[in-house]
């Protein structure tokens, strides 16, 4: 019961809730992307298909920041 004395509180919000303003959402949220509001995290892998099982264990492991993916084609 060490919860309860130490009067731990948690609160959030269920996102399903608000399923009726997504759209609103979603442009508000891509304008404040464009003009800088919000910064984007992700890691690219590089390197074609022969680095997808890299990407994917890295995935795994947490190696990854924000949103991760690979590039297929080299370039």
């Amino acid at each position: 019961m060490m919860i309860i004395s130490m009067r731990i509180r948690m609160q959030g919000f269920v996102v399903f809730d608000f399923a009726d303003k997504y759209a609103e959402a979603r442009k508000e949220l891509a304008q404040w992307l464009s003009e800088g509001k919000l910064k984007r995290k992700e890691t690219v892998i590089k390197g074609g298909i022969t680095k997808a099982e890299e990407a994917l264990v890295g995935l795994f492991e947490g190696k990854n920041t924000g949103e991760s993916g690979y590039a297929l084609l080299s370039t």
